[in-house]
């Protein structure tokens, strides 16, 4: 994760030699991705057709994206629901930690994998000083179907 978080440290760093006062880096990990998909009920083959719903969040609300899911993709809406529980947050460090808390995440080694290495990371933002700046969001699901 050190060269992860290099980039992200170059990154803010650029940023903030331009001036930038109001950025953020949203990051996420495919692994965390894949493990709440996974332990939400989503089938393997629906995992990226429900990532590019997902990823919509930034634009729409959970509703309209809910209703994609269910009535697009053919999710079950307790799956849906499911998700929703996770998708919706974004931040530090604590949504390492709420993920950390989560006995079903926990129990998936694809996701116990990616939560590990984001803590590692965050912990790398931490001395580079630049964690404040960096948001995990769970929504996050650009590029995986490209």
């Amino acid at each position: 994760m050190i060269p992860d978080a290099e980039i992200l440290c170059i990154i803010v760093e650029v940023f903030r030699a331009l001036q930038w006062k109001d950025f953020v880096v949203k990051i996420n990990h495919r692994k965390v991705l894949d493990g709440m998909f996974l332990t939400a009920g989503v089938p393997a083959e629906k995992i990226r057709a429900i990532s590019s719903a997902v990823d919509k969040l930034d634009k729409s609300p959970w509703d309209v994206v809910r209703k994609e899911m269910v009535e697009e993709k053919g999710l079950a809406e307790d799956v849906a629901d499911r998700i929703g529980e996770y998708v919706q947050h974004k931040g530090g460090r604590e949504v390492v930690d709420l993920l950390k808390a989560d006995e079903r995440l926990a129990a998936d080694p694809t996701a116990k994998k990616g939560i590990d290495d984001m803590e590692l990371l965050f912990t790398y933002l931490d001395v580079f000083d630049v964690a404040d700046r960096v948001s995990f969001d769970l929504s996050l699901a650009r590029g995986l179907d490209y």
